[in-house]
């Protein structure tokens, strides 16, 4: 059985190019999380909803439930809530916001076929 170098490099550039793919839809999803968190604070610490401490009770409250979570301190929940507050305090924002967190996860989409396709196209697919 002959199996050239290019058929090695065909599925090593699929499995690169997925591994990105994928990191960059992850990012994608954390940062409309991060946003949504820091609108969510925001709202509720802006409008004197919450008192003092509220943010290290809820960071404490998410470690109990959830062992092992990391990035949601007090320190970082108030960073998420800048966050939102200086996308949404820019005069551009407006026109940003309606398609911010959706145009990582349609061009990841747009191109979720490209190396199955390239695959296919040197011989090699799924049976």
């Amino acid at each position: 059985m002959v199996i050239s170098k290019s058929i090695i490099d065909t599925i090593k550039t699929a499995i690169l190019e997925a591994q990105y793919k994928a990191a960059k839809a992850v990012n994608a999803v954390q940062l409309s999380l991060y946003f949504s968190i820091g609108k969510y604070v925001s709202e509720h610490t802006r409008k004197g909803y919450w008192g003092t401490g509220a943010l290290e009770y809820i960071s404490e409250q998410l470690q109990r439930e959830l062992p092992g979570l990391r990035g949601f301190s007090a320190s970082n929940l108030k960073q998420m809530r800048g966050f939102y507050e200086e996308w949404t305090s820019d005069s551009l924002s407006a026109d940003c916001n309606s398609t911010f967190m959706n145009v990582e996860l349609q061009s990841t989409a747009s191109n979720s076929s490209l190396a199955s396709d390239e695959l296919e196209k040197n011989g090699i697919s799924h049976y």
